[in-house]
C-alpha cells in the first residue's frame, strides 16, 4: 500500500512542520510590517527636511538667524516631530524642544557625522537630551560647495513600537496555541514511532557493545520492520566476521609470537604498534608495555631506527646488516617495509639473527683453507720427492729407497686425511649407518688395552686402566665407540711427554655412562678449549703434523658422541694435563 503507516507518520510530521513554517511566516510578516513603518517614517522625515531646506538656507544667507527658532517650532508642532538646526561646527541654532543656548555641541552625533560625509544621515537611537528612543534624519545644507548648516529632524518611535508590540502579542498568543496543539500531536506521533525504534536502538547498542547474542526485534511489515530485519541480518554477518577476525588475530599473534625472527611495527611518527617476543630478545627490550611509546625510548639500536626511517623516506623496502654491540655479540639482518595505505600508516621491521650463518660462513672458509693446506703439505712432499727421483736420484741406491719411503709415508698421511674427512662428513650428514646394540664400555676398553699399552710404552709412558665397579652398558655402534676411544687415547699419547701417564676410566654417574681419558701432557689453554673440537684446529700445529695427526680426530669424537645421544667435554690446565670426558646415556 502506498499509504503505509510510515507514510502517515511522515505526513503528520510534515503537518507539524507546516504549522511551524506558518508561524515563522507570520513573524516574518510582522517584521516586514515594522520595516515598512520604519521606511514610512524615514520618507516622512526626508520630505519634511527637504521642505525646510530652502527656507533655512535663505535665512542663513540673508543673516536672519533669529527667525530659525520660530520656523523650527512652527514646523515641529505642525509635523509632530522635533526639528533641530545646527551650524557647520555642530552648535545648535534652533530646537523645538529645548533651549539652544543650553544644548551641547551636536557635531559628533552619529547622524550629523553621516550627513557631513554623505550629505544625509539616518540613525535610530535614544536621545541624550529627551531620553526617548527616536528616529533621526540629518540633512547637510551647502552653499557654493561649502556646508552652511545641518537640519536634523527626529520622530519619536513610541507609536511604532506600540504597533509592533501589539502585533507581537497577537502572534505569540497564536504561536502558543498552535505550538501547544503541535506538541500534543508531536508527542503522540513520536511515542508511536519511537517505541519500535527504541527497542531496535537498544538492541543495536547491545550488539555494538559486544553482546552478539542480543536478539533484534523483527518488527512489522512497514519500513521499520524492514529496517529491523536488515539490522538483524547485519548482526549475524557482523557476529560471524568478528569471530573470524578474532580467530585470525589469535592465529596471527600465535604465529608472530612463535617466530624466531623479530617483528616490530611502528607508525609514521616512530611509535611502536607491535613487538613480538623475538624482537624484544634481539633488541634487548626490557619494558613490558611498549605499544604507543616512541621507538627511541624502547630501544637505543640505531640501525633499526635508521632502517625504519629509510623505509619511510624511500617508500620501498630497506635492508641492512649490522653487528650488535650488546652483551651478546651477534649479527642481525634488518628488512623494513612500508605498511600499505595513504598516508603511510607506518613500517614493519623484521629482524633476522644471522649470527650462526656468519659463523658457518667463517667455518666454511676456514674449512676450505684448512683442507687446502692439509692436502697441500703431503702433496708438495710427494711431488718434491718424485721430482728428485726423476732428476736422477732413482739411480742412487743409497737414497732412492729412503725417498720412496717418504713418498709412501706422505701418501699414507694423505689417505688418513681423506678417510677422516669422509668419515666426518658421513657422521655429520647422518648418512653413516650404525649398528646400534648393547655395548659394555668396560669390555670395549679391556679389548683395546694391548694396542694402547704398546703405543704408550713406545713413548715411555705409563698406561693405567682404573677398574670398573659395575657393568657400564650403553646403546651404540661398537665400531663408532671404539673410534671415539681410539682418537682420545691417541691424542693423549701424542701430547704427553716421556715419563708421563695416560689413564682410562669407565664408570656410572646417575643415569649416564662416563668414559674419561686423562693425561699428564702439556695441557690446553682456556681459549683453545673452546675450539678444540673444531675441524683442523690444533693447539700446536707444528707438533701435530710432526706426529702425523690430521686435526680431525676430536671433531670425529664430538660428532660420533652426539650421534649416540651424548656429549663430550674437556677440562685442562697448561702444564698439568687434560681430562677428556665422554658422557653417554645408560642403556635401559
Amino acid at each position: 500500500m502506498w499509504f503505509s503507516r510510515l507514510s502517515l507518520k511522515l505526513f503528520l510530521v510534515y503537518a507539524v512542520l507546516i504549522i511551524g513554517l506558518a508561524t515563522v511566516y507570520v513573524l516574518w510578516i510582522a517584521g516586514l510590517q515594522r520595516q515598512l513603518v520604519a521606511e514610512q517614517v524615514d520618507l516622512r522625515l526626508r520630505d519634511t527636511a527637504l521642505a525646510l531646506e530652502s527656507d533655512v538656507r535663505e535665512m542663513l544667507v540673508e543673516g536672519q538667524q533669529d527667525r530659525l527658532q520660530r520656523i523650527a517650532v512652527d514646523l515641529g508642532r505642525a509635523a509632530g516631530m522635533r526639528v533641530t538646526i545646527l551650524d557647520p561646527e555642530g552648535v545648535v541654532l534652533a530646537d523645538t524642544d529645548e533651549d539652544p543656548a543650553v544644548m551641547e555641541n551636536h557635531r559628533y552625533r552619529a547622524e550629523i557625522q553621516q550627513a557631513a560625509e554623505r550629505g544625509i544621515g539616518k540613525v535610530v537611537r535614544s536621545s541624550a537630551t529627551l531620553q526617548r528612543r527616536m528616529s533621526y534624519l540629518a540633512l547637510r545644507l551647502d552653499e557654493r560647495g561649502k556646508p552652511v548648516a545641518f537640519v536634523r529632524l527626529a520622530l519619536p518611535l513610541e507609536s511604532l513600537d506600540a504597533q509592533v508590540a501589539a502585533l507581537h502579542r497577537y502572534l505569540w498568543i497564536s504561536a502558543l496555541i498552535v505550538g501547544a496543539i503541535a506538541l500534543v500531536l508531536t508527542y503522540a506521533i513520536a511515542a508511536h514511532i519511537m517505541r519500535p525504534l527504541s527497542r531496535l536502538t537498544e538492541a543495536a547498542e547491545a550488539v555494538a557493545g559486544g553482546n552478539y547474542e542480543q536478539k533484534i526485534p523483527a518488527g512489522g511489515m512497514d519500513e521499520l520492520g524492514i529496517l529491523a530485519r536488515a539490522v538483524g541480518h547485519m548482526q549475524r554477518v557482523l557476529t560471524r566476521q568478528v569471530v573470524e577476525l578474532r580467530e585470525n588475530s589469535q592465529r596471527l599473534e600465535t604465529v608472530l609470537s612463535s617466530m624466531v625472527e623479530g617483528v616490530l611495527a611502528v607508525d609514521a611518527d616512530q611509535r611502536v604498534l607491535f613487538a613480538n617476543e623475538a624482537s624484544r630478545k634481539l633488541l634487548g627490550i626490557e619494558a613490558q608495555e611498549v605499544v604507543g611509546r616512541p621507538l627511541l625510548e624502547v630501544t637505543r639500536n640505531r640501525p633499526v631506527r635508521s632502517a625504519a626511517e629509510e623505509a619511510l623516506r624511500l617508500q620501498e623496502p630497506y635492508e641492512l646488516e649490522f653487528e650488535d654491540s650488546g652483551p651478546q655479540r651477534r649479527f642481525l639482518a634488518v628488512r623494513a617495509s612500508r605498511l600499505p595505505g595513504e598516508p603511510c600508516p607506518g613500517v614493519v621491521v623484521v629482524l633476522y639473527d644471522i649470527t650462526k650463518l656468519r659463523r658457518l660462513e667463517n667455518v666454511r672458509r676456514e674449512f676450505v683453507a684448512n683442507v687446502s693446506h692439509e692436502l697441500k703439505t703431503p702433496l708438495s712432499s710427494i711431488k718434491a720427492y718424485a721430482e728428485t727421483l726423476r732428476l736422477g736420484a732413482i739411480h742412487d741406491a743409497e737414497h732412492n729407497e729412503q725417498f720412496v719411503a717418504r713418498i709412501e709415508e706422505q701418501a699414507d698421511r694423505l689417505h688418513r686425511l681423506i678417510q677422516d674427512l669422509l668419515h666426518l662428513a658421513q657422521v655429520e650428514s647422518g648418512r653413516q649407518a650404525f649398528d646400534i646394540r648393547l655395548v659394555s664400555l668396560g669390555e670395549l676398553v679391556e679389548r683395546c688395552v694391548p694396542v694402547y699399552r704398546e703405543r704408550a710404552h713406545a713413548r715411555s709412558l705409563t698406561f693405567v686402566i682404573e677398574p670398573t665397579q659395575a657393568a657400564v652398558m650403553v646403546r651404540g655402534d661398537e665400531s663408532g665407540l671404539e673410534t671415539i676411544l681410539d682418537n682420545l687415547v691417541a691424542n693423549a699419547i701424542q701430547y704427553t711427554p716421556e715419563g708421563g701417564r695416560v689413564t682410562i676410566r669407565c664408570r656410572r654417574e646417575a643415569n649416564a655412562a662416563v668414559l674419561e681419558v686423562e693425561d699428564t701432557g702439556v695441557g690446553i689453554s682456556p681459549g683453545d678449549q673452546q675450539r678444540i673440537f673444531e675441524r683442523f684446529y690444533r693447539v700446536d700445529k707444528a707438533r701435530s703434523r710432526e706426529l702425523g695427526g690430521t686435526g680431525l680426530g676430536l671433531a670425529i669424537v664430538k660428532h660420533l658422541t652426539q650421534a649416540f645421544g651424548g656429549q663430550v667435554s674437556v677440562s685442562s690446565e697448561l702444564g698439568q694435563g687434560s681430562v677428556f670426558r665422554v658422557q653417554l646415556p645408560l642403556a635401559a
